[in-house]
């Protein structure tokens, strides 16, 4: 049996196996609320340190669990999604839930701007390289013309195909790729932080 072939039946066999069970679609279906906004429920009992024990006092910096936990759930619902984050499983004063909606706000806010300035440096690095490319080839075809060195000639055919491929490498796949990048920021960048005490979770959950 060939690889392809064991890939296919692996798949098959997950596919009949699971049967739905893990897929994003479900994910979301499971989390989404009459205004169409998907909830992720982050549980902080009272001996969970909200704030990161490391970062200045008053800095207002989240927990890294906490962060990487509502990065991890928000990364199975498409960027197409609004988010609210819920925090349950205790009383939070008002001045820490301030201090947890600026934090998780600057977090990804700090990641927004941090994506276009990927894109704009992406674009400009693109732009170089299809000039020095087109320049590369331009000298190229002038050399084949009035000289007669071989190796010459083939290493700046070599440099200008390069530059103007990584150009379009550029342009096409990096520049895909952080768009993605940048969308998922921004739904991030603009969840809806709320706090739900330990009596309505108890309510809802009779």
């Amino acid at each position: 049996m060939t690889k392809k072939e064991v890939f296919k039946e692996r798949m098959n066999a997950l596919k009949k196996d699971v049967n739905g069970k893990y897929s994003n679609r479900r994910f979301v279906e499971e989390r989404l609320q009459e205004d169409g906004r998907v909830r992720i429920d982050v549980n902080v009992p009272d001996e969970t340190e909200l704030f990161d024990s490391l970062a200045p006092e008053g800095s207002g910096r989240l927990n890294p669990d906490v962060m990487r936990y509502i990065d991890e759930q928000a990364y199975f619902v498409p960027a197409e999604y609004d988010l609210t984050v819920n925090f349950v499983g205790r009383e939070v004063s008002p001045q820490q839930q301030k201090q947890i909606e600026n934090a998780l706000h600057d977090h990804y806010n700090m990641q927004v701007y941090d994506k276009l300035d990927d894109i704009k440096n992406n674009r400009r690095l693109g732009i170089f390289l299809m000039v020095f490319g087109v320049l590369a080839l331009a000298a190229y075809f002038f050399i084949t013309l009035f000289a007669k060195n071989p190796v010459f000639e083939e290493v700046v055919s070599i440099v200008g195909t390069f530059s103007i491929w990584e150009a379009v490498d550029c342009w096409l796949i990096n520049g895909h790729h952080t768009k993605v990048e940048l969308n998922n920021a921004l739904q991030m960048a603009l969840i809806k932080i709320t706090f739900q005490n330990p009596d309505q979770s108890a309510q809802e959950a009779e």
